[in-house]
């Protein structure tokens, strides 16, 4: 009895935090736990961009809402830069802060938070390169609808 009650309980829980969609490939995807909605995509084999959206509650700023980029199996050098591209466009330049993430807990930070939120969700294609070479493509399909409210800590 106790062995199937403890099975109910992990069933439960496992659902309970579990991204709505599988993982796949160039396939936004959403997901709900503990007061954060999540966004991410996949591009092969360790390529990643992760976004956190808290709201609602009463965060320290410093666990704000967040954009994390993970290539070849590892985020970006702490306190580095990133290279990014729009759509073929013209390359811009985002800071990474101690932990490798692109934050919204100081002004600056939120300014450039949101302005990337906007860009993710407009653009069909994001291309990320990290200081040290690595790169790569992902698609943004489907980015608007996996990552949609996403306030700033500066904001909120």
């Amino acid at each position: 009895m106790h062995l199937q009650l403890g099975f109910l309980a992990f069933l439960f829980a496992s659902n309970l935090f579990a991204w709505s969609t599988e993982t796949s490939d160039d396939i936004w995807r959403s997901g709900w736990g503990q007061g954060v909605s999540e966004a991410e995509v996949t591009r092969g084999s360790g390529n990643k961009i992760y976004v956190a959206c808290l709201s609602g509650r009463e965060w320290p700023l410093d666990m704000g809402s967040s954009i994390s980029f993970m290539l070849a199996g590892d985020g970006p050098k702490p306190n580095s830069e990133l290279l990014i591209i729009f759509d073929k466009k013209h390359p811009e330049s985002f800071s990474v802060d101690k932990h490798g993430k692109i934050t919204s807990d100081c002004r600056a930070c939120a300014a450039n938070f949101d302005y990337l939120i906007e860009q993710l969700k407009k653009h069909s294609s994001i291309y990320v390169r990290f200081s040290d070479g690595r790169e790569s493509t992902f698609t943004l399909k489907g980015s608007a609808k996996a990552i949609g409210e996403c306030p700033s800590a500066w904001s909120q």
